[in-house]
């Protein structure tokens, strides 16, 4: 999404904006802003709908829901630009400006000669013939075309070449939250994510799911580390496919995953937690070179939660404690803990 609003636009569509979010209870940071500032211009209906949707239901847009909504509607606009492409749209932004003044030159001088040439046509004492003022206004316009041909030919070149850096700045952008191997969300991502909900006003709307692949390291040692990599590679993929509507997959780090669940409590957590178990247990993962297969794969879960007033390693600590007793009770089953 793509901001051309003038100082006096942006000031309306601002002053439209903060009543809205002070109404809904919106807590006032740069993403929330983003997003509402947006739904006031009407530009993404996609986006208004949602927004209201949400707003019928809950009252508010409640923590965690923003960052589904931003990622969905202003992707492109999320993070900030690398030095190498904001150099490179500087670059482009530059050699247009340039075109542009060459353009906005010659239609100014061929404006003043048009001037110039009605004024001696209408004298009645005019110096020149009326063929060369004729053949100056045709050569003139020539070169006016010429100018203005240039201009929409590099304007051409520099929407593509832009359109280039958009799509290499989205990826970019994505990479900082994507796990390489599994290429669901990292770390990073959910740091961030529950440091968010968990700073905000809400009432609680999340669940936990932390998982634990049992016995990876065997697993590692007997088959070796590329069909170690794809067991990791077919659970992210079975992740992101059981993780599509308000639910995030994260790689919490090496044979370990988390799963963040908005709108939800235990009962649905503990029953999506169980359909993944199920699932890696039927997974088979075949080495195409050799022939061996992975059949006996399982997983571990601990359920939790969110209670008012947690901090991020709180929750995360109970989804830990509640991983544990599933591992200490014979592993591949589900447990939860509350508090």
């Amino acid at each position: 999404m793509q901001y051309s609003d003038n100082s006096q636009q942006a000031a309306e569509f601002l002053r439209q904006a903060v009543p809205l979010m002070v109404k809904y209870k919106i807590p006032p940071h740069p993403l929330n802003y983003a997003l509402w500032y947006t739904y006031v211009t009407q530009r993404l209906p996609s986006l208004n709908q949602e927004l209201d949707k949400t707003i019928t239901k809950y009252g508010t847009c409640p923590a965690g829901f923003e960052t589904k909504l931003f990622r969905s509607h202003l992707i492109s606009d999320e993070m900030g630009s690398t030095d190498k492409l904001q150099s490179a749209l500087i670059t482009v932004a530059t050699s247009l400006s340039e075109s542009a003044g060459d353009a906005v030159k010659h239609t100014s001088q061929y404006s003043q000669l048009l001037q110039e040439s009605l004024d001696a046509l209408n004298s009645s004492d005019r110096a020149l013939p009326l063929e060369t003022i004729a053949q100056s206004l045709y050569d003139n316009t020539v070169q006016v075309s010429a100018s203005a041909e240039v201009f929409q030919k590099q304007i051409t070149e520099a929407q593509q070449e832009i359109r280039r850096l958009q799509e290499e700045l989205t990826s970019a952008r994505q990479d900082i939250y994507i796990d390489p191997v599994t290429k669901v969300y990292n770390r990073r991502f959910m740091d961030e994510t529950l440091q968010r909900i968990c700073s905000g006003n809400d009432d609680p709307v999340l669940s936990l799911i932390m998982m634990d692949i049992d016995h990876f390291k065997q697993l590692n040692d007997q088959y070796g580390h590329i069909m170690g990599d794809r067991a990791l590679q077919c659970i992210g993929q079975l992740l992101m496919e059981e993780c599509q509507e308000k639910a995030d997959a994260v790689r919490f780090g090496g044979e370990e995953f988390a799963i963040l669940l908005y709108e939800c409590d235990s009962d649905k957590a503990e029953t999506l937690a169980n359909r993944l178990r199920h699932k890696i247990q039927s997974i088979r993962i075949k080495h195409k070179q050799t022939g061996v297969v992975i059949s006996a794969m399982t997983a571990s879960f601990g359920v939790t939660v969110q209670q008012p007033f947690d901090l991020p390693e709180q929750l995360v600590d109970r989804a830990d404690k509640a991983l544990y007793q599933a591992k200490e009770s014979g592993r591949n089953q589900v447990q939860t803990v509350i508090d």
